[in-house]
């Protein structure tokens, strides 16, 4: 890889098209991802600029065909403040004909519908909580049992999701329905609410994927409050959710039932075409593992749990950056050569 040019591709941290003024905060993480990427690539002794996505994409369009790098890092979540454009970004550098690392775009818009991940998941026989999608309260018929799990149908990073997305009744189904759509603009998804242990899966690869050490969130509440990871527990460390929500990895499973998990999340993986790296959230009750959600390009910067597995691997995070590269040149030039 002798003079490899590598780009390193972010979104600007910006005003958020919809949600809540604390959701900036998992927006700006994507900094420190590039920090860990570039000190990775440094190690390496790769040539790499960075490129960030702001307001004008001519602009970006005109550097990256300036620098002309062999290979793009994509670390962007989304464009202009929208989540909802992080699969637009891999489109644009297919048409620039750069290649990328990461999952393509297909993958990244049928994971960010939740539903229609579900739809995908279930069609391939992979287990995964009952659900409705509501564009009001009104279209509610009480098809599944309370409690139940709530949150917008189109977001990631846990946007939308705090302690009042657990819900026990109408009353506070219909409360945060209507907060949800009104808030981020886009029909809540209401599931069932599997009571069991949950689990964080991270795979790692591209023909052959694996399954990473699997982490298990052991949550420390008092009472009755609901087990679940929302916004803060995710990301404000100050929080009192956050500190009493502890990653164990590798999670104490029976090898029996950590080889039906790992299974199961790559399954989940393949299904949804993922690529090179992902993490599939489980919740794991009766010994089955329900897949709640999977994340394509997942936060891997130093505190998040992808690279804590990468760790309990033994991988160093620098041997993970060139292998992603590497994916992605293989990609092309079997796209050459084919």
């Amino acid at each position: 890889m002798i003079g490899l040019k590598v780009g390193v591709l972010l979104n600007a941290t910006t005003q958020l098209a919809r949600g809540e003024d604390l959701d900036y905060v998992s927006a700006a993480q994507v900094a420190d991802q590039a920090e860990f990427v570039q000190d990775a690539l440094r190690q390496l002794g790769f040539q790499y600029r960075t490129f960030v996505l702001k307001d004008d994409v001519q602009n970006l369009v005109s550097t990256l065909m300036s620098y002309k790098p062999h290979v793009v890092i994509n670390l962007c979540e989304g464009a202009f403040g929208d989540s909802h454009l992080e699969m637009n970004v891999p489109c644009l550098l297919e048409l620039l004909r750069i290649p990328y690392t990461g999952s393509p775009p297909l993958a990244l818009g049928m994971c960010q519908n939740k539903g229609l991940t579900k739809d995908v998941l279930r069609s391939n026989r992979i287990p995964t909580p009952r659900y409705r999608i509501l564009n009001s309260f009104e279209e509610w018929k009480g098809e599944i049992a309370y409690p139940l799990f709530v949150k917008p149908l189109k977001e990631d990073a846990s946007l939308g999701i705090t302690s009042e997305s657990f819900v026990r009744s109408d009353v506070e189904l219909k409360s945060r329905v209507e907060f949800l759509i009104g808030r981020y603009d886009q029909p809540a998804i209401v599931e069932e609410y599997v009571d069991g242990r949950e689990l964080n899966v991270s795979i790692f690869g591209s023909e052959r994927p694996e399954a990473l050490p699997i982490s298990e969130i052991k949550f420390e509440f008092e009472g009755d409050k609901p087990k679940i990871v929302d916004y803060s527990a995710k990301w404000i460390k100050e929080s009192e959710e956050y500190k009493r929500t502890t990653p164990v990895c590798p999670a104490d499973l029976d090898h029996l039932v950590r080889d039906r998990v790992e299974k199961t999340a790559l399954m989940a993986y393949k299904v949804l075409c993922c690529r090179d790296y992902a993490r599939v959230d489980i919740r794991l009750k009766d010994d089955v593992p329900y897949v709640l959600e999977v994340n394509p390009n997942p936060d891997i910067s130093p505190e998040g749990g992808f690279a804590r597995s990468l760790a309990k691997a033994g991988i160093p995070f620098r041997e993970f950056v060139q292998k992603i590269i590497t994916f992605a040149l293989g990609r092309e030039e079997k796209h050459r050569s084919g």
